[in-house]
């Protein structure tokens, strides 16, 4: 093939693409789903293409090219979607400076503070800055990309030849030509091949396209597909997948006349399905274009890999993108960016990783790109309105890679206009019209310029405005590197950017105006989110666009001319008039405005930019007040300027002051965002400063004051305003005063740096209580949060309080000393309850510190001398005029009429004048003659006086203190004036002290004492006379209660000294011992009360709230999916079982059942209101009536008496030998006789065919049990219904007939139970029968889905389940107190209690009430005379559930032989379970000398001999292992004990509360082997549990039975035809089922998520969210319709379906870049943080912070215990309660 390619041809190419590609196409009959272009023969084609550029043997020229590569010194790596990206806050330029793991790891700044971030991008976004030293202030290469000048400067493509170098370049060329006009080709039905690419014969195949979209859901796109073609859900939800993941999907191929027939069915309108009018963007093109496209999108990919590969292609490929050193024309650059928008995702990506691997490596190239992109960024913004596409997956991406370059976007700013074009796209989206100025006339000579008035189009840009939002940004990146030097071309640039921008911002003035509404309320709310909206994304730009006026003098007096001429025409239309306002004695001219009668706004952000830009001229010190005035045209002009500003901040007051209610919330929550953190630094600050600089630049302090007071409608009170309205507005007046006089914490007002700044903002932030980082962090302001250092801060004025508990959070709490800085009226308070919060809680901390309550002023620091005059207004005459007035006010002075406001007018008032005060006390301290002299200003207006008259008026009682602290400092001033010397150290700030109470103060406080004293004694008295008065009226109750109690006093005596009397001091209790059985039953037990009724006299059954649950908890091999079964023999990894947990909650039955009724109906009514339900009636699911834990099942509460008296144990022989009260040697062949003739018993017993007629009846005659037993004349009904003989195999025994029984033989079977009342309807021998019916049909419901009557619950043996329930409840316990390190005997709590008391207990009840299958249960037992059940043995199951299915099946089978006395089966019973729980103890421990892991106890050097060792070899040569040699004796013993140990805590727990004997009670403090041991009767030493006699060489007999078995000989693990599964060995078998173990790092997880695809579309998305199963261990999809798969005839997430074949539908899972962790139970789930915190004791979901998280082992094991306990379930309904928007998750589709 390659011998007839013409090298020196492009026309070749051309023809041999022409002719190869389509026959790449998949046919239409085998395709289905996915690419048209068969991949492999795609391959082929390009490994020619590879050959006809690099020659005959392409490999040798590639390696021979790549060793000309210089050593790599920039990382360039591409991020993937998922990815982890790294930023330094000390070392980086601005935070899009970004390193990979692999660099980061490798560089200096993991010692720093940094950020860890997601890259979200579908295509990134973006790649790594590893050696581009204008990213980094240093550290700027990792030791992989050392910058060694002297091996970089060779330019590689010179040491290739010409010819070569001309070949790559022209056949480069030509792929590129090939690629980009397929790729841009238009979507059009018309669309046609380029015409070299044109063939004479075009095939009639087509393709139906559908592209992607944002407008259409994707529940939407699926049924419209599947209506269209014809095809399934699961079909239809693969094509959408692609849609959304590539951008485009064929959806059907075939002829045109097919296609064509598709695309009609498709919508092409607005539907009321999809809510949008937009239609599906579907189109037919001709197959072969379709297939030219895919193989472009291939080649692109292809030369992306030789541009990773080899230097000098990359370089080549660059140049060509760009056009350099070729002599085409065209640009390709250029005509793919123009393309963008008509690409789809796939395109996009091929060619932006290209760019990304070529140019983005090389700085001039770079600039090159910057040059196109900026050229071309109107175009490019203009498509991407017109497309509805997000921004992550569009050209416009790349103004983050570019315009954080300095160097680049400087040059772009000087050169190409970058500021002016990125700011007309703005001005596309916001206006559309342009008008002169309509009052222009009089107002001077306009230019042209001036002219030009634009007008804001509010309804367009508040549809444009999503898609112009990454506009702001590009403007905050073009601004964010500021110039050092100025050029003249750089300054023109800039100031027409800033004219452009003055013009735009006078578009907002004045946004949203509003009206106030004074006769009705406003019927509408008005839009209002636009305009915060835009003031939002504005505040970074502004923000950096003064950084850049504030870098020259000469830029920064020339912008400030520019705001004020472009506000002087706008002040011409509206603000011109003039009014004369009278005040006091005089009048003052002020600008005609009232705010309650004339529109206004809080958007003026005009003005507040002429504020920025005044307030930055304080960096200059050559600029002077005078200066500044000469810009304006008068006093008059400054002062009309400043008025806007002065509107908002009063229409804010009046808003707060209740004055505005009529105008609605919008007003409102405008007024709140203008507060808020994130508008504040452009609003309200800007305000302030604004009054700050015109109150120190205008000398008529008094015409300032006077338009405060007529701007808060104080002079002239608006319309309706009551005395309430004029109360608060006067706060707020004093308070505006506090701001602008005093709080000067601002760079550019005073003289203070930026810790004092940021420790004033953390003081206060603090001061209403102890935060978490992350709300301190968000209540700061950028300016602070954006320099590192103000962690250091933090440190020095708050001390970190870890968490105590696992669900808290580590908070920093604010320390003793800072305490005294806290004001009470400071400015930066976003609402009234921030600031009463935090004044309660200072109060509360100077109570507890014994310190003053009284809030002394402290120093501020001083103006800078630009603004030093700002305070002259506190000695203006109408300023003290009106605080003098205010001291006068009725609303204070007077008793009647003052009310809480007036309280806190006062109190501000105190504090501005003590302020004031403060001031000049410090000002004194530098300079006597200060001019500043408000202390004899106040003496001269009376103020002083009238304070020093108010100290004893009940008006001032509140603020006695305050006042008397005034009158001191005043004169202490006044001193100072007069030379007279004072020590400054008695009054520092924190020393300030108020004056000593006067006596009669403290007179009033003793009475006041002595009077609570006296009220409280007549209480008493009073209530100790009603106690007496219901004694007597009670006495003959209270007597029998007093009658009652001495009884069961007297019963407890007694059973203490029987216990005592039955139990040696010096023997260790057993459970088997008889009388310490009937002690135990005999003792008294707490008796439960129903909750529901709370009466004791009801002669009903108890039953408790249970649920129940199938489980894989303690599951070790998930390898296997099967689902539940009820199997008499448990596999030995135990895989599944049920677990039952209750809330300890009793309900009388029939209380319980009227509860349950009420709670289905209320489930109905919110069905059909389609209202939420927290539980599933379907699934007999409810709510505890008391805790409102989740329940679905109950269990009868049962005594231990009862279940002693119905075994018949308190008949029983008060003792028979037990291993641990006799010699020890001889009972251990008693104890195997014992054990022998059990077995010997059981096998002839079992193993007979046939009994006699007297046996059968013996044995088929079942005794009815009951507590509480009935008369003897009732009659009993029968425990179930008979089953029909249709539905009964014939293998199976007809069921044993209940045998009728008088109640006069069991009286006492329980103690005295109160009597019966005539109004029970139910008595307790029928609720016993229906409590029982009903527990059986909730175990069968929960465990099997089984109702009642299907044939499988009735043949089923319906013990089987509460056995199984019993065994894995107890294994579940002993691993939790395993994990948690505890005593298995340890003292449990309640729930655990009732729930071992009441399965155990209801166990041997249930029984006796069941028909038995007798033969399944002597099959059952067959298992211990080494029988199989089907494939399994004893030794192959897990021996402690199948003991305690024996152990009830023994004693089932006992109960049922009638043949024996009763004292012999008492007798009986107790051994049968001591022979049974002895040989599955042997059982056990034969079962890990089988199943060991030989690496766990071999050494390659040991040779010992032991018992154990030959006990070892002994029980292998049983099955025919082979003998293992190099046996550690030290590591066996270890390795069995440990593996021995659960068994042994697990019937020790299981025979504590089946006997109700109590173990030692050393147990509840440690767990020691030999007591538990001796507890359950067993020999404290392996070897002799397993019965070797004296000599040591006999086994029990039963081991090799059990060994010998065929089953067991062929599961040798280390048989060379069985492949060994570590799983299934020990000490894993017994080891505790945990989560998977997490890294420390989260950066490890997320890199381990970042390689992550989907299985089934293996392409990068945001959209995929990659999910760890925490149980064993799987990533896989979540929450993505591209893995669902169909349970039940319904779809499911792969999530759901993932834990329904893992762990039974319960499912933790971490959703790895959210760092969250999911809990799913199928229909229901819930969100809680990943177990991983920052440096703060802070969780980061979705990683908003990016702080580097690292393994919280508290969290984790929290969350390990929520697994090991079973509570998935129910956290997550009552997580679902308390976060409501839970419950609108699709769950089942995660």
């Amino acid at each position: 093939m390659i011998e007839q390619i013409n090298q020196d041809s492009d026309n070749f190419f051309w023809e041999y693409i022409k002719r190869e590609v389509p026959k790449l196409v998949v046919k239409a009959p085998t395709w289905s789903i996915g690419p048209v272009v068969n991949r492999d023969e795609a391959e082929k084609l390009i490994s020619v293409l590879t050959k006809w550029m690099l020659g005959n043997q392409p490999d040798n020229v590639l390696e021979d090219l790549e060793k000309l590569n210089n050593p790599p010194t920039v990382c360039g790596h591409h991020f993937s979607a998922g990815e982890a990206t790294y930023t330094c806050l000390e070392c980086a330029i601005d935070p899009t400076c970004v390193l990979c793991q692999a660099c980061f790891r490798r560089s200096e700044h993991g010692n720093h503070e940094y950020r860890v971030s997601i890259m979200h991008s579908s295509n990134g976004g973006g790649c790594c800055d590893c050696g581009d030293t204008e990213a980094w202030k240093s550290g700027a290469c990792c030791s992989l990309h050392l910058i060694d000048n002297e091996q970089n400067t060779q330019d590689v493509r010179s040491l290739i030849g010409q010819d070569l170098r001309r070949r790559l370049q022209d056949h480069i060329y030509v792929i590129f030509k090939y690629a980009s006009d397929t790729l841009a080709l238009p979507k059009s039905d018309q669309v046609a091949l380029p015409s070299l690419l044109q063939r004479e014969e075009e095939s009639n195949d087509s393709a139906t396209v559908v592209y992607n979209d944002e407008s259409h859901t994707y529940d939407y796109v699926i049924k419209k597909l599947s209506e269209a073609c014809k095809c399934d859900n699961k079909k239809a939800s693969d094509f959408a997948t692609i849609i959304d993941r590539e951008g485009r999907s064929i959806v059907i191929q075939g002829t045109t006349q097919s296609c064509n027939a598709v695309k009609q069915q498709m919508p092409d309108g607005y539907s009321m399905e999809s809510r949008n009018s937009k239609p599906l963007q579907t189109y037919v093109f001709p197959i072969n274009v379709v297939a030219h496209q895919e193989f472009s999108i291939l080649l692109l990919s292809w030369l992306t890999t030789l541009s990773q590969r080899c230097e000098i292609i990359r370089l080549i490929v660059s140049d060509i993108f760009v056009s350099k050193e070729t002599d085409k024309e065209e640009c390709i650059l250029r005509k793919l960016m123009v393309a963008d928008g008509r690409m789809w995702k796939g395109a996009r990506n091929s060619y932006f990783k290209l760019i990304m691997s070529t140019l983005m490596l090389n700085m001039e190239m770079k600039k090159d790109l910057s040059v196109h992109y900026t050229k071309l960024y109107a175009k490019l913004m203009e498509d991407f309105v017109d497309d509805d596409q997000e921004l992550n997956v569009s050209i416009m991406c790349l103004s983050v890679q570019l315009f954080t370059v300095p160097s680049i976007s400087l040059y772009l700013a000087e050169h190409e206009h970058l500021l002016e074009i990125l700011l007309t796209s703005l001005l596309i989206a916001c206006c559309t019209e342009v008008k002169p100025y309509e009052n222009a006339a009089g107002h001077g000579t306009l230019t042209d310029d001036d002219q030009i008035n634009m007008v804001l189009d509010k309804k367009k840009m508040k549809e444009t405005l999503h898609r112009f939002a990454n506009v702001f940004l590009d403007l905050k990146y073009a601004l964010g590197t500021v110039p050092t030097e100025w050029t003249d071309c750089l300054k023109e640039r800039f100031l027409k950017f800033f004219n452009l921008y003055v013009k735009m911002t006078g578009c907002f003035e004045g946004l949203d105006g509003i009206e106030r509404k004074t006769d009705r309320h406003l019927e509408q709310e008005p839009e209002w989110q636009t305009g915060v909206t835009v003031h939002m994304r504005f505040v970074p730009v502004i923000k950096y666009m003064m950084n850049w006026c504030e870098s020259s003098i000469d830029v920064l007096l020339k912008c400030l001319t520019l705001t004020i001429h472009r506000l002087s025409l706008y002040y011409a239309q509206t603000d011109s008039a003039l009014i004369k306002v009278p005040y006091g004695s005089k009048e003052y001219q002020i600008v005609d405005w009232d705010i309650t009668k004339k529109k206004v706004s809080v958007h003026y952000p005009l003005s507040r930019l002429l504020a920025a830009l005044l307030v930055t001229t304080s960096r200059f010190d050559s600029i002077t007040p005078d200066q500044l005035l000469s810009l304006f045209e008068s006093p008059d002009q400054l002062l009309a300027m400043s008025d806007r500003s002065l509107r908002a901040l009063a229409l804010c007051a009046q808003t707060m002051a209740s004055a505005w209610r009529r105008n609605g919330l919008a007003l409102v929550n405008q007024v709140y965002y203008s507060h808020e953190i994130r508008c504040r630094p452009e609003s309200f600050d800007r305000d302030l400063q604004m009054l700050q600089v015109c109150s120190a630049l205008l000398n008529d302090s008094d015409r300032l004051f006077v338009t405060f007071l007529q701007r808060y409608n104080l002079i002239t009170p608006g319309l309706n305003f009551d005395k309430t309205h004029i109360v608060a507005l006067h706060e707020e007046l004093v308070d505006l005063l506090l701001y602008v006089c005093f709080e000067r914490y601002d760079s550019y007002i005073a003289c203070v740096d930026f810790k004092e700044i940021a420790r004033r903002e953390i003081i206060h932030v603090l001061a209403s209580g102890a935060k978490p980082h992350s709300r301190i962090y968000k209540l700061l302001p950028d300016s602070i949060t954006d320099v590192p250092e103000w962690e250091e801060v933090l440190k020095d004025v708050a001390e970190f309080c870890p968490t105590v508990a696992v669900h808290n959070v580590a908070k920093y709490r604010l320390k003793d000393e800072c305490v005294l800085e806290v004001n009470p009226h400071f400015y930066h308070y976003a609402t009234p309850n921030d600031q009463t919060n935090a004044i309660d809680e200072t109060c509360k901390r100077r109570k507890a510190a014994k310190q003053s309550h009284v809030f002394v002023p402290r120093p501020s620091p001083p103006f800078k001398n630009l603004w030093k005059k700002a305070l002259n207004i506190l000695c203006c005459h109408t300023f003290l005029y009106y605080v003098h007035s205010l001291l006068h006010d009725p609303v204070i002075v007077d008793e009647a009429a003052k009310s809480d406001s007036s309280d806190k007018l006062l109190e501000k008032v105190l504090y501005l004048i003590g302020s004031a005060i403060v001031e000049e006390r410090e000002r004194v301290k530098k300079n006597l003659s200060d001019p500043f002299n408000f202390c004899q200003r106040a003496e001269e207006e009376n103020i002083m006086e009238a304070m020093r008259q108010s100290v004893d008026k009940p008006s001032f009682s509140n603020n006695k203190d305050m006042v008397c602290w005034i009158v001191s400092a005043c004169d202490d001033v006044q001193q100072r004036r007069l030379g007279v010397s004072q020590d400054d150290s008695a009054s520092h700030d924190d020393s300030f002290e108020v004056a000593p109470r006067p006596a009669d103060d403290l007179e009033k406080a003793r009475l006041r004492k002595k009077n609570a004293e006296t009220t409280r004694n007549a209480l008493l008295a009073k209530m100790r006379s009603q106690q007496q008065s219901f004694k007597a009226k009670h006495s003959v109750d209270l007597d029998s209660i007093e009658l009652e109690q001495a009884s069961v006093s007297a019963l407890d005596t007694e059973t203490e000294d029987m216990d005592s009397s039955a139990v040696d001091v010096n023997m260790q209790p057993v459970c088997f011992v008889p009388r310490l059985q009937i002690a135990a039953a005999n003792a008294s037990e707490v008796k439960d009360i129903c909750i529901l009724c709370q009466d004791s006299s009801k002669d009903i059954i108890l039953v408790l709230a249970a649920y129940v649950q199938v489980s894989s908890v303690l599951s070790k091999d998930r390898s296997s999916s099967k689902p539940f079964e009820v199997d008499a023999c448990v596999d030995i990894t135990n895989r599944n079982g049920v677990h039952v947990s209750t809330c300890s909650h009793a309900m009388h039955f029939s209380c319980w059942t009227e509860y349950y009724e009420h709670q289905k109906k209320q489930y109905q009514y919110r069905s059909q209101r389609r209202l939420h339900n927290r539980y599933d009636i379907d699934k007999n699911e409810y709510d505890c009536p008391l805790c409102r834990r989740l329940s679905n099942c109950i269990i009868p509460v049962v005594s231990q008496h009862c279940i002693t008296k119905v075994r018949g144990l308190l008949n029983a022989p008060p003792t028979f030998p037990t291993v641990s009260s006799s010699n020890e040697p001889n009972l251990q062949s008693e104890q195997m006789l014992n054990s022998m003739e059990f077995l010997n018993r059981l096998d002839d017993t079992t193993a007979s065919a046939s009994f006699s007629a007297e046996e059968n009846e013996a044995a088929n005659n079942l005794l009815l049990l009951r507590e509480d037993w009935v008369d003897a004349s009732d009659t009993i009904p029968p425990a179930s219904s008979p089953v029909p003989p249709a539905i009964l195999p014939a293998a199976v025994e007809e069921p044993v007939v209940l045998m009728e029984v008088g109640g006069d033989d069991f009286e006492d079977i329980l103690p005295p139970r109160p009597a019966r009342t005539s109004t029970t309807k139910m008595n307790y021998k029928t609720s016993i029968k229906l409590a029982f019916e009903e527990m059986e049909k909730c175990f069968n419901s929960a465990c099997l889905g089984l109702k009642p009557t299907d044939p499988i619950a009735l043949q089923q043996d319906k013990c089987l389940l509460v056995w199984r329930s019993i065994a894995y409840t107890v294994q579940s316990l002993e691993m939790i107190s395993r994990f948690k390190k505890e005593p298995i005997m340890q003292d449990p709590t309640i729930r655990d209690q009732k729930t071992l008391t009441g399965i155990t207990r209801s166990a041997f009840l249930k029984s006796r009430l069941d028909q038995v299958s007798k033969s399944k249960r002597e099959k059952m037992m067959r298992l211990l005379v080494g029988e199989s059940d089907g494939e399994t043995v004893l030794l192959t199951t897990n021996i402690f559930s199948s003991m305690v299915n024996l152990m009830f099946a023994a004693d089932s089978l006992l109960a049922a032989n009638k043949s024996k006395k009763e004292s012999e089966r008492s007798t009986r019973a107790i051994q049968n379970d001591r022979n049974i729980l002895h040989l599955c103890t042997v059982a056990q421990i034969a079962q890990i000398m089988l199943f060991i892991d030989v690496n766990e106890i071999t050494t390659s050097d040991a040779i010992c001999d032991s018992d154990l060792i030959r006990a070892l070899n002994q029980i292998r040569s049983y099955a025919h292992f082979e003998p293992l040699t190099n046996v550690d004796d030290l590591k066996l013993e270890a390795c069995v004990k440990e593996s021995f140990a659960p068994f042994v805590r697990s019937c020790t727990l299981l025979m504590r509360y089946a006997t109700g004997v109590e173990p030692d009670p050393i147990l509840k403090s440690s767990d020691d082997m030999s007591v538990m041991l001796k507890y359950l009767d067993l020999p404290t030493d392996i070897c002799d549990i397993l019965c070797l006699s004296t000599d040591g060489n006999t086994l029990h007999p039963a081991i090799q039975k059990w060994c010998s078995h065929s089953i067991i000989v062929k599961s040798n693990p280390s048989a060379a035809d069985t492949v060994s599964n570590p799983k299934r060995l020990f000490p894993y078998l017994s080891s505790a089922s945990l989560l998977v173990t997490l890294e420390n790092d989260y950066s490890d997880v997320m890199e381990k998520a970042s390689e992550f695809k989907c299985p089934r579309f293996p392409v990068e998305d945001e959209a995929i969210h990659p999910t760890l199963c925490m149980i064993c261990g799987v990533i896989l999809c979540s929450q993505t319709y591209c893995c669902q798969e169909d349970v039940d005839g319904r779809s499911v997430g792969p999530s759901t379906f993932h834990s329904l074949q893992c762990s039974h539908e319960h499912g933790v899972f971490l959703r790895i870049r959210q760092c969250r962790i999911l809990l799913l139970n199928r229909n229901r789930g819930c969100f809680r943080p990943a177990p991983y915190v920052d440096r703060h004791g802070e969780t980061d979901i979705g990683f908003k912070r990016g702080n580097p998280l690292y393994i919280d082992m508290g969290r984790m094991k929290e969350l390990n215990l929520l697994w090991l306990n079973h509570q998935i379930d129910d956290v997550t309904v009552r997580d679902t309660d308390s976060n409501r928007h839970f419950m609108n998750v699709g769950w089942p589709n995660m």
